[in-house]
């Protein structure tokens, strides 16, 4: 009767606190795996500033001549055919705002996608003692993006790199031995929260205004500049909140290049770097559902007839250490 009692006990455990915690999330096998494959998704938003610097070579072409000032008198200058004047122009853009999707795996790559917008004001281009004004200089930028990262260092890799530190002390005494496999114990089971990957974008950009950003002698206008690969590169420092949860900031070097095809117009290249830093916030979508049996006081994760539950807010984390239950 004593074994009975027990098992039935066992199987029952509504309050059930199991000492480790079971991988299934569903009463389902589909629905587990479902799950399992969800809880890799992130949203992200972020936002922030960029610096730009945008080169471009002026030449005549089709009769026509630029605008270009000299400082010294402020007029405008005749540029001849054949020769080029290489201008400058830089600007600090603000705001800048990413949103996007993103799936980790195996914590070593991650792949996403997202959406930018950008803000900001064309600065006039200068060099060698001359500037060209471009008339209507406000404009904003839409940017879609692919991007491809690869996970750098995180709560993983550190408990690797520890392991491989207290090897040197299998060959200690046996006081020394013990003491150090109980630190390393110690060590390892500490949430240790920041990470850090590399990225690679690639991704489409579209200027978006009204008002024309070149001299009218030119019947142009920036809007009329096709949409343009951009390609990117950023690093990215994480810290988690809880499992769930992150904060992280991102600097990022980007380059793009426009050319305005209007048939009013002679084409010109402008060649654009941007350098970026942007601070968000990342949410995974939750893969273990909140528990709601009543009177069941369990904050972290914790299993009912074989499903695993979480008992806090996904703000929170869910395997407490010691000094971290509230």
């Amino acid at each position: 009767m004593l074994t009975i009692a027990s098992a039935f006990g066992q199987d029952e455990d509504i309050f059930g606190i199991t000492r480790k915690a079971r991988s299934t999330k569903s009463d389902s096998r589909m629905g587990n795996i479902f799950r399992n494959v969800r809880e890799q998704f992130s949203f992200q938003v972020s936002s922030g500033a960029a610096y730009y610097t945008l080169n471009s070579e002026f030449y005549k072409g089709d009769g026509q001549v630029y605008p270009i000032t000299q400082y010294q008198n402020q007029e405008y200058g005749y540029f001849p055919l054949p020769d080029t004047l290489s201008l400058t122009s830089r600007q600090l853009l603000l705001p800048t705002v990413e949103a996007g999707l993103r799936l980790n795996l195996f914590n070593i790559l991650t792949l996403g996608g997202g959406y930018g917008w950008e803000n900001g004001r064309q600065a006039p281009f200068e060099g060698s003692g001359y500037q060209f004004s471009l008339q209507g200089s406000n404009y904003q930028a839409t940017n879609y993006y692919a991007s491809a990262g690869l996970v750098l260092f995180d709560a993983s890799r550190r408990n690797f790199l520890l392991k491989m530190k207290y090897k040197k002390f299998e060959g200690a005494t046996p006081d020394l031995k013990l003491r150090m496999q109980r630190e390393l114990k110690q060590r390892v089971r500490q949430n240790y929260p920041w990470n850090i990957s590399v990225e690679a974008e690639v991704g489409k950009v579209k200027v978006n205004q009204a008002e024309p950003m070149v001299p009218k002698v030119y019947q142009a206008r920036l809007a009329a500049v096709e949409d343009q690969y951009t390609y990117a590169a950023a690093l990215r420092i994480g810290y988690n909140l809880s499992e769930y949860a992150s904060l992280f900031a991102k600097g990022k070097y980007m380059q793009r290049s426009f050319v305005n095809n209007s048939p009013d117009f002679t084409p010109f290249p402008m060649d654009q770097e941007v350098y970026s830093i942007q601070v968000g916030f990342a949410m995974k979508i939750p893969g273990t559902k909140r528990c709601k049996i009543s009177g069941c006081g369990v904050v972290m994760n914790h299993g009912h007839d074989g499903v695993e539950y979480r008992g806090s807010s996904i703000f929170n984390l869910q395997n407490r250490r010691i000094g971290q239950w509230y």
